[in-house]
Formats: C-alpha cells, structure tokens, sequence
C-alpha cells in the first residue's frame, strides 16, 4: 500500500468519525430542546388555569362586596 493510499484512507475514516460524532450531537441538541418545549408547554398551561380562576375570583360580585365593605 502506497503512502497515498493511506493517507486517503485516514483522512475518509476521521471525515466518517466527526460526521458520526455532529450526527449524534444535533440528536442530544433536539432532545433537549423538545425537552424544553415539552417543560414550557406544561408552564403555559399552569398560567392559563391561574388566570382563568383569578378571572373568576374578580368577576365575582362578591369580590366587589367584599371590596365596598373594606372601603367602608
């Protein structure tokens, strides 16, 4: 085998290496992020419900009862 030959043959098996290598980091890279969006959707979802019910509590007619008695 020629000094050529082996040179090409290193330089292709560390281009497979680091390909294998960027593959399986963009792989970990989506993980996390859809991780993240799955953390951040269950967030979204909690606030919306706190809202809605401090929604309910002010619209409530006794809410503003209760506020005319303390301004009383």
């Amino acid at each position: 085998m020629s000094v050529f030959n082996f040179i090409v043959i290193i330089v292709v098996a560390s281009l497979i290496f680091a390909y294998f290598n960027e593959r399986q980091r963009i792989q970990l890279n989506q993980k996390n992020s859809d991780d993240q969006n799955d953390a951040l959707a269950n967030e979204i979802e909690e606030l919306r419900q706190r809202i809605a019910t401090l929604e309910k509590i002010v619209t409530d007619k006794g809410y503003d009862l209760k506020d005319e008695i303390d301004r009383l």
